[in-house]
């Protein structure tokens, strides 16, 4: 278990590599070089924590809390830009708004952020991302794209999301008593595994024309 953590970085080289290798589908949208980006973000907070825990057997858990945050902000901005509809991009600001709220009583009040996890606010997150995915994906079902979606690169980042909030939100109901089985690093691991995944597929069979 001490090498748990380095699978992380090792899957996210993984899907940096097929960004890297196809990288010429994406370089005319602005949003999937930000996913691309995001990407990268990731992996060197993985890269780190893995050195300042396992190395310097220092607590890791800001670090992680800093990446939710900017996880949640993130595909908050992207499903934002990405949805054309004003109503749902409002929709999706004031689902930042009540996240921000949430964050900063949940921080001043409840969790400390340098010691624990900051599994509510993860809830509350995995929530409102998953709403913002099927808000995105309302509006792809009314536009020609819905014809070739497998080819979109926004549609399989969008998947992968989907796929991974929507496993998160049962485990953190009951992390505690995942902890307990020894269950939860491996759920966690295995959505993560599926949103690589999807990921992956997007980089390999997405088209230029379709992914702009």
């Amino acid at each position: 278990m001490k090498y748990f953590n380095l699978i992380y970085p090792f899957i996210y080289s993984i899907v940096l590599f097929f960004g890297v290798y196809n990288y010429k589908k994406i370089r005319n949208s602005y949003l999937l070089k930000l996913v691309f980006g995001f990407l990268i973000y990731s992996f060197l907070t993985e890269i780190a924590a893995f050195f300042i825990g396992t190395v310097l057997h220092k607590l890791t858990f800001y670090l992680y809390n800093i990446w939710s945050l900017a996880n949640s902000y993130f595909y908050f901005y992207f499903f934002h830009e990405l949805i054309k509809n004003n109503f749902k991009k409002n929709i999706i600001k004031i689902i930042a708004l009540v996240y921000t709220v949430i964050s900063v009583i949940d921080i001043s009040f409840f969790s400390s952020f340098t010691l624990v996890n900051l599994n509510y606010n993860i809830l509350f997150s995995s929530i409102f991302i998953v709403i913002s995915v099927l808000l995105y994906f309302t509006e792809l079902l009314q536009s020609e794209v819905v014809l070739k979606l497998n080819k979109s690169m926004f549609f399989w980042v969008s998947i992968g999301v989907l796929f991974f909030n929507i496993g998160t939100i049962p485990i953190y109901v009951i992390a505690e008593l995942l902890n307990y089985q020894g269950l939860f690093d491996y759920i966690v691991l295995s959505l993560n595994l599926i949103m690589a995944g999807c990921f992956i597929t997007g980089f390999i069979v997405s088209k230029k024309k379709y992914s702009i």
